[in-house]
């Protein structure tokens, strides 16, 4: 059994090489991409209450992207969203919030049960955090989670188009 495993990792690694080694674009990861559309998910009233305010970290994440050479475009095929959710504790009035960012590309597939081509998003990169503060430092936070996230998915981002320029971020 050993064997038969070892065997079938080899061929597959070697199948799933000549792609990587082209830099082929794919609609599962970076490569390729050159601009990317920001998007925020509406946020929840516990976010408004905890002061999350979410054109804020739309734009802090425009220029992030946009100093470290991602440009900002308008085309929705490729779209980083942004989503907070976040609870309010009654009696203290502390916050607790998750922050997540996805990036997703537009791919059309056929789908043999309708028989016909759909278009929808995959996922490319995702991940998220959470954090907790009073109220009153809760932006603060988020925006620092928010920049932190967005420099992991910016280095997975250089890492897959192997850019001439340095990182604004590093």
């Amino acid at each position: 059994m050993a064997k038969f495993i070892v065997s079938l990792t080899f061929v597959l690694a070697i199948g799933a090489a000549p792609a990587a080694a082209q830099g082929v674009a794919s609609d599962t990861d970076f490569r390729g991409v050159t601009s990317i559309k920001v998007a925020a998910s509406p946020l929840s009233i516990e976010s408004v209450d905890c002061n999350i305010d979410g054109g804020l970290l739309s734009r802090d994440l425009d220029k992030q992207f946009a100093a470290d050479g991602l440009a900002i475009g308008a085309s929705p095929d490729v779209v980083a969203v942004m989503t907070v959710l976040s609870t309010r504790e009654r009696g203290s009035g502390s916050c607790t919030s998750a922050i997540m960012l996805g990036a997703y590309k537009k791919a059309s597939f056929f789908d043999d049960q309708a028989e016909w081509l759909r278009t929808g998003y995959v996922v490319v990169w995702q991940s998220g955090l959470i954090f907790s503060s009073p109220a009153n430092a809760h932006l603060g936070l988020a925006r620092e989670s928010l920049a932190r996230l967005a420099r992991t998915m910016l280095r997975d981002w250089r890492n897959a188009n192997n850019p001439t320029k340095p990182s604004a971020s590093q």
